[in-house]
C-alpha cells in the first residue's frame, strides 16, 4: 500500500520514539531511577533540581567512550547511528546539549549491531541484535561537531514556534545515513497530546535541508 508523502513526518517520530524508548529503559537499568529519563527540559511549570548540577555531554566525547564499550564485545564496531531525547524543552535547553546519548554500532564480522547508552557519565552495552542485511555506517565528518547547527536550522525552520505553541513536545534528535549515504541529522518533536509534530532533516556535511521544516 502505498504511504501518503504527508504522513512521513508522524510515522518518523514514531520510529524515533520508539528507538528513544530503548534508551530510556537503559538508562532505568543503569539506576536512573531518581533522575530524568531523557535529556533535557522538564514539564512546563515544575523544576527538576537534578538538571541544575547534571553537565551536557558532547556527542564527539560519548561517541569516543561508546565506541571503547562497543569494541570490548566487536573490534571492528563501526557507528551506524546516534541520539537523544529532549522531554519538554525550550530553545536554550535544546541548544544546551544532551544529557544522555543512544549509539548503534555495525560489526561486518559478527553480522551483528549493538546498542550503546552513555548515561551518568558511563556507556553500557545494552542489546545485540543479530542483521542479515548490513546497515549503512557513518565514517567520520562534519557530524562530529555535534547537532548544534542542526539544531539552529530546526528553530529556524519551523522549530522556535513549534515549541511555544507546545510546551509539552517530545524532541528526538538522530545522526544516521541518508538516502544518499552521507550523515543526516533528523530533527523530531512531537506532542502526543494533540499529535502535533515537526520533522526536519539536515545533511551533516553541508547543512543543507533534506526534508521537512515549515
Amino acid at each position: 500500500m502505498a504511504v501518503d508523502r504527508r504522513d512521513w513526518p508522524l510515522m518518523l517520530a514514531a520510529g524515533l520514539l520508539g528507538m528513544a524508548l530503548v534508551a530510556v529503559l537503559a538508562v532505568a537499568l543503569l539506576g536512573r531511577g531518581a533522575g530524568p529519563a531523557a535529556s533535557g527540559g522538564v514539564p512546563a511549570g515544575s523544576t527538576d533540581p537534578t538538571t541544575s548540577t547534571r553537565t551536557p555531554v558532547e556527542l564527539w566525547g560519548a561517541y569516543e567512550q561508546a565506541l571503547s564499550a562497543a569494541e570490548g564485545r566487536m573490534p571492528d564496531a563501526a557507528l551506524v547511528s546516534a541520539s537523544t531525547q529532549w522531554q519538554h524543552p525550550d530553545e536554550q535547553a535544546l541548544l544546551a546539549g544532551a544529557f544522555d546519548w543512544s549509539f548503534v554500532f555495525y560489526s561486518p564480522e559478527k553480522q551483528s549491531t549493538l546498542d550503546v547508552v552513555l548515561a551518568s557519565g558511563m556507556a553500557q552495552v545494552v542489546k545485540e541484535t543479530q542483521v542479515w542485511v548490513s546497515p549503512g555506517v557513518l565514517g567520520e565528518g562534519k557530524w562530529r561537531a555535534g547537532p548544534r547547527d542542526a539544531l539552529l536550522t530546526f528553530l529556524a525552520y519551523g522549530g522556535r514556534p513549534f515549541l511555544e505553541e507546545h510546551p509539552e513536545a517530545v524532541v528526538d534528535l538522530n545522526l544516521g545515513p541518508g538516502e544518499a549515504g552521507t550523515p543526516v541529522w533528523t530533527i523530531v518533536a512531537l506532542d502526543v497530546g494533540d499529535r502535533g509534530v515537526l520533522a526536519v532533516s539536515v545533511d551533516a556535511e553541508s547543512g543543507a535541508i533534506v526534508a521537512g521544516g515549515s
